[in-house]
C-alpha cells in the first residue's frame, strides 16, 4: 500500500459532494482514502470510484460508505447507466409513472426506470420475462448479472444494433453456452469494445483459463469500473470536467491549455487524487507535460480528481539557431541547418524562457545566433500552432570572476567552476576561440586541472578567456639540457644552475602546435615548464619557448637526399625550404619510419603530407591517407570539408561523394556532416579528394556477455539490437574512470559506453549503475543517500547539474526526488549523470515460470498482453526488509515491480 498517498487522503476530505443512499446530497466522509470510507488507497476501483462520484455519477448507501464488495442491483445500475448518459434531469418525478406490475421497483427509483424504458436502454417485454422467470424475486432489488449489465451497458453507448448483427456469433470464452443466447449479441459487442472482459478461473483439469462467467453477479465496484471504463465511447460533457493539454505542474497548481488556445490554473494540494490512464495512482512530479489531462471540479471550484489521459506528448520539438524575433508580427525565426524557419507566439500564452542554467529569461533577451530549443504545439492546425516554450540551449549572461575547477572535461570544453563570490557551481562550454594562459603564455587544454584556482570572463554564457592563477600541481620552469630515458630522469637550468629531477612512468612531452610531441622532440635550451605529480616526479613536460607552426596538406616539389632539404607548397602556395634532421620524426598514419623508409615517400613529388615546422627545421612529417578532426565547416555548395585537427590547427578537403558512415543509421549524405561532429576522414588514391567521413559516435549498451576465449564482447542497444564486437589492439577498454582494463573485468552489473567511429568501436568503457532506495536527498550539497539491496546505505554525489528522469520526462532538478522513491544513477554515454526515477507496476501475481525466470500477473482483460516479465538476475524480492523468493508468493498477491530496461529488478509484496 502507499502510506505515503494514504496520510496525504487523511489530511482532509475530498472537496465534492456525492450522491447518497436517497437522491440527495450530502459531503464525502472525512479522513477517508476516497470520498467513501470504505474505499482505501490502493483498492483496484479506486480511482474509478473516485471520478464518478465526483462527475456525480454514484452514490453511496449511506454517509460516506459505498460498500464496494456488494451486488449492485438492477435499479442502481439503471440510474447510475443514465447519469452516466447525462440525461438524469430528463427524469420526470411529478408526471404518471406506468410500470408493468411484475417490474417491483422502489419507489423512488421508479421514474427512472420508466425513463430508461422511454430511452431504450431497458426493453419492457424483456424484464417482464426476467422478472416472471425469478418469481418470488424483487426485480429492482435483485442483483445485476454480468451478462445483464453488459446489455445495460452496450445500449448506453448506443450499440444496440451492432449487438443484435452479433446475436448469432458464439463468444470465445468456454462457458459460452452458458451465455443467454438473449444476450451473446451483447456480450459479444461489450468484449470487442473494451467495455467488459472475462474473470479468471480453472478448468476440471486444473488449467487456468478465462471465462465469462454470465449469472454470476456484478459487484459494485466492477459497475463503477466498466462505466468509467465505457465514458471514451460516450460523448457526455460532465459539469466541472475539463480535458486540455498539460503545461505545467506542481506541488499546488496545474496549467492546462484548451485547444481554442486559452489555458486556466487549477490548485490543488497534497490530498488531490491524481491518477494515469493505466489506473495506476500518481502524483504531480509524475505527469508529462504537454500530455492530456482531464480535471473535474466540485460546485466550489475545487479540483476533486485529476487523471492524465495520455502520455502522448501533444508538441513538437524544433531546434535551430535563433536569428530573429518580430514582436510585431509575433514571429521567431530560426536557421535550422541551411534554411530558415518562421514559428509564431500567442502574447495571452507568451512562451516561457529559460536558458541552459534553467533561469528564466525575456523573450527580447534571447541574443541573435545562440542554439535553441521550441516547444510548439500540435495539437491545433499547423497553420494556427505556437511556440508553448523555449529553451536557450547556453547560458547568455556576461560576467568575470575568480573561480576553482570543479571539474574539466577538455574534449567536450565543459567546465564546471566554483565561483569564489558567489560560492555557486555552474557549468559553462569554452567558446571555441577562448584562451587559456599560465604565466603570461598561451598553454593547452590539457593544461588547465580541476583544482585549479583561475579568473575567467564569460561571454553569452560560454567562457572567452581563462588565466590559471595558481596550479593544482606544482610547477619549475627553466632550460632543458638532457633526459636519460634508462635512469628516468631530466636535466635542465634555472638561472645558469643544474637541477635534475625523476620523471613519472607516464610523462609527456608538450609543445604548442605539435599534438603527437614527444620526449624525443626536446631540444637542448628548449624553455620548459614542468609540472610534478603528487609523488614528486615531472608528469608534463612543456616547451613554452617553442613552438611548432603546423603546414597541413601541403604537396612535395622536391628534396634533396644530400643536403636532406625538403622543399614544399603550402595549400595556400606558399614555398617552404625545410631541413630534414636526425630529430625530425617521419611517419606513415602514425606508423614511424626511417629516413631511409621514408626515402620513397619524400621523393615523390606532388605527395602530400603535413609538416610540422619550427623555424626551418621540420619536426615532423606525415604521410597521410586520413585526418581526424572536429568539423568546424562543411561547406555541400563548394562540396569542401573543414577540419580542426588535434594540433589546433585547420585543414579544408574538396568531396564529391563520399561514403558517410554515422552508427546506427542508414542513407545518410555530406548533409548530415554537421559542425562540432568529431570525425576520421579517408582520402582517395591521388589524397586530393574525401572518399569516406566515418563520424564519431557516442553509444550506450547493456552488457550481454563476453568470450575471453574469442575476445568477443555482445552488447546491446537501447532498441534491442545485439552487437557481436572482436576486441582487438585497436579497441580502447577503460574501467569507469578511464583506467586501462580488460574484457574480463566487464561484466552485467555495468552498462556500456562506446564509442563508434562510422560502424566501428574505437573505445568501451565501463558505466557502474547504482539501483535503490532513496533514503534522503540533499539539494544543496548535490547528493543522494541511496539504500542498496544489500542493506548497505551509500552517499552518491550526483553534481550540479544531474538529468533527473520519470517515466523519460524530465523533471528539472533534485527537487523532484522524494524519499523511498526507487532510482537508478549512473551516467549516459556523454558521462552526464543521469538519475531515473523508476515508476512501480502495481500488478497481481499470477504464476512464475523459473526455466525462464519469467513472472505472469494477472491480465486486466482479454486484449492484455502486458502480463509476463523477466526477472534480472541480481532482482531484489522483499516484503519490507525480509528477503523472498518466488515461492512465497499465491495467486492473486498483490506486487509492485519496478522495471529497467525491459528487466524486473525489484519485486514487493
Amino acid at each position: 500500500m502507499n502510506n505515503k498517498r494514504a496520510s496525504k487522503w487523511a489530511a482532509g476530505a475530498l472537496a465534492a459532494t456525492i450522491v447518497t443512499s436517497g437522491l440527495g446530497l450530502a459531503a464525502p466522509y472525512a479522513n477517508a482514502a476516497s470520498p467513501f470510507k470504505d474505499v482505501v488507497v490502493g483498492h483496484w476501483a479506486e480511482k474509478h470510484i473516485t471520478k464518478l462520484a465526483m462527475q456525480n455519477i454514484l452514490k453511496g448507501v449511506a454517509p460516506g460508505q459505498f460498500n464496494p464488495n456488494n451486488s449492485v442491483s438492477r435499479q442502481e445500475a439503471v440510474i447510475i447507466a443514465l447519469r452516466f448518459m447525462g440525461i438524469e434531469d430528463e427524469v420526470n418525478k411529478s408526471g404518471a409513472i406506468i410500470l408493468p406490475s411484475a417490474l417491483i421497483v422502489k419507489d423512488d427509483y421508479k421514474a427512472y426506470i420508466q425513463l430508461a424504458m422511454q430511452k431504450g436502454i431497458l426493453n419492457r417485454d424483456e424484464e417482464i420475462a426476467l422478472a416472471t422467470k425469478e418469481k418470488g424475486k424483487e426485480w429492482g432489488k435483485s442483483a445485476a448479472t454480468r451478462e445483464w449489465f453488459t446489455r445495460l451497458l452496450v445500449r448506453s453507448i448506443g450499440k444496440d444494433a451492432d449487438a443484435r448483427a452479433a446475436a448469432n456469433r458464439a463468444t470465445s470464452f468456454p462457458d459460452d453456452s452458458s451465455i443467454d443466447p438473449l444476450m451473446r449479441g451483447y456480450v459479444n459487442v461489450g468484449v470487442g469494445s473494451e467495455l467488459i472482459n472475462g474473470v479468471p478461473a480453472v478448468n476440471s483439469s486444473g488449467a487456468k483459463i478465462t471465462k465469462f462467467d454470465p449469472t454470476a453477479a456484478l459487484t459494485r465496484a466492477t459497475a463503477s469500473t466498466l462505466f468509467s471504463r465505457a465514458e471514451a465511447k460516450l460523448a457526455v460533457a460532465y459539469s466541472g470536467q475539463v480535458t486540455g493539454t498539460l503545461m505545467f505542474a506542481s506541488a499546488d497548481k496545474l496549467t492546462l491549455l484548451f485547444q481554442d488556445g486559452t489555458s486556466k490554473d487549477y490548485a490543488i494540494n497534497s490530498s488531490t487524487p491524481i491518477y494515469r490512464f493505466d489506473d495506476n495512482p500518481s502524483s504531480f512530479s509524475a505527469l508529462k507535460l504537454y500530455g492530456e489531462v482531464t480535471v473535474i471540479t466540485s460546485a466550489d471550484n475545487r479540483v476533486g480528481y485529476v487523471e492524465q489521459t495520455s502520455d502522448t506528448a501533444k508538441v513538437e520539438t524544433h531546434e535551430g539557431t535563433f536569428k530573429l524575433l518580430s514582436s510585431k508580427q509575433k514571429r521567431i525565426t530560426l536557421l535550422e541547418g541551411t534554411e530558415t524557419v518562421d514559428y509564431f507566439y500567442d502574447d495571452t500564452n507568451k512562451p516561457k524562457v529559460t536558458d541552459a542554467n534553467g533561469q528564466a529569461m525575456a523573450l527580447e533577451a534571447i541574443p541573435t545566433d545562440v542554439p535553441v530549443k521550441l516547444i510548439v504545439d500540435a495539437f491545433r492546425a499547423p497553420a494556427d500552432r505556437k511556440i508553448l516554450s523555449i529553451t536557450v540551449k547556453q547560458s547568455v549572461s556576461n560576467k568575470s570572476g575568480n573561480g576553482t575547477v570543479v571539474s574539466w572535461d577538455a574534449t567536450a570544453r565543459t567546465l564546471q567552476l566554483k565561483d569564489s563570490a558567489t560560492s555557486a557551481t555552474d557549468s559553462y562550454t569554452l567558446s571555441t576561440n577562448a584562451t587559456i594562459k599560465k604565466d603570461g603564455i598561451n598553454v593547452s587544454l590539457e593544461d588547465l586541472k580541476t583544482g585549479d584556482t583561475i579568473s575567467f570572463e564569460v561571454k553569452n554564457g560560454a567562457i572567452s578567456s581563462i588565466v590559471i592563477v595558481k596550479s593544482q600541481f606544482a610547477t619549475k620552469s627553466g632550460v632543458f639540457s638532457s633526459l636519460d630515458k634508462t635512469t628516468k630522469t631530466i636535466q635542465y637550468t634555472i638561472a645558469g644552475k643544474l637541477n635534475a629531477e625523476y620523471l613519472a612512468d607516464n610523462v609527456v612531452a608538450k609543445i604548442e602546435g605539435y599534438a603527437d610531441a614527444t620526449l624525443d622532440d626536446l631540444l637542448k635550451d628548449d624553455a620548459i615548464t614542468l609540472t610534478f605529480n603528487d609523488a614528486g616526479k615531472v608528469s608534463v613536460i612543456a616547451v613554452t619557448g617553442r613552438s611548432v607552426q603546423p603546414l597541413n596538406g601541403a604537396t612535395i616539389l622536391d628534396y634533396s637526399v644530400n643536403a636532406k632539404t625538403l622543399i614544399v607548397n603550402d595549400a595556400l602556395g606558399n614555398k617552404y625550404n625545410l631541413d630534414v634532421t636526425a630529430t625530425t620524426r617521419i611517419d606513415l598514419n602514425g606508423t614511424k619510419l626511417t629516413i631511409d623508409q621514408a626515402l620513397p615517400y619524400l621523393t615523390a613529388k606532388g605527395k602530400k603530407i603535413n609538416i610540422g615546422k619550427s623555424g626551418t627545421n621540420a619536426v615532423y612529417v606525415s604521410i597521410v591517407a586520413k585526418y581526424a578532426g572536429t568539423v568546424t565547416e562543411n561547406n555541400t555548395a563548394a562540396k569542401t570539408l573543414k577540419l580542426t585537427l588535434d594540433n589546433n590547427s585547420s585543414i579544408t578537403i574538396s568531396y564529391n561523394s563520399p561514403i558517410v558512415d554515422i552508427y546506427g543509421v542508414n542513407g545518410k549524405t555530406m548533409a548530415d556532416v554537421k559542425v562540432g561532429d568529431i570525425v576520421t576522414v579517408l582520402l582517395n588514391g591521388t589524397q586530393d579528394q574525401v572518399s569516406s567521413v566515418l563520424v564519431q559516435k557516442n553509444v550506450q549498451f547493456e552488457f550481454v556477455s563476453v568470450d575471453t576465449t574469442t575476445n568477443k564482447l555482445r552488447a546491446k542497444r537501447t532498441d534491442g539490437t545485439v552487437e557481436d564486437w572482436t576486441i582487438g589492439t585497436g579497441i580502447v577498454l577503460q574501467d569507469e574512470n578511464g583506467a586501462a582494463t580488460t574484457l574480463a573485468g566487464l561484466n552485467s552489473a555495468n552498462l556500456l559506453n562506446v564509442t563508434m567511429s562510422g560502424s566501428t568501436p574505437i573505445k568501451v568503457k565501463a558505466v557502474t549503475v547504482a539501483y535503490g532506495r532513496v533514503a534522503s536527498v540533499n539539494t544543496a550539497g548535490a547528493t543522494i543517500d541511496l539504500v542498496l539491496p544489500s542493506g548497505t546505505t551509500v552517499t552518491k554525489s550526483v553534481g550540479a547539474t544531474p538529468l533527473v528522469l520519470k517515466n523519460n520526462v524530465p523533471q528539472g532538478s533534485l527537487v523532484a526526488i522524494a524519499p523511498d522513491d526507487r532510482v537508478e544513477i549512473r551516467k549516459d554515454e556523454s558521462d552526464r549523470v543521469v538519475i531515473e526515477i523508476i515508476t512501480p507496476l502495481r500488478k497481481s501475481f499470477w504464476y512464475y515460470e523459473s526455466a525462464s525466470r519469467t513472472l505472469n500477473v494477472l491480465k486486466k482483460d482479454l486484449s492484455d498482453t502486458d502480463y509476463s516479465y523477466t526477472l534480472h538476475p541480481q532482482v531484489y524480492i522483499h516484503q519490507g526488509t525480509t528477503v523472498l523468493t518466488m515461492a512465497d508468493f499465491k495467486n492473486p498477491d498483490a506486487i509492485s515491480l519496478y522495471l529497467l530496461r525491459g528487466k524486473v529488478v525489484e519485486v514487493v509484496k
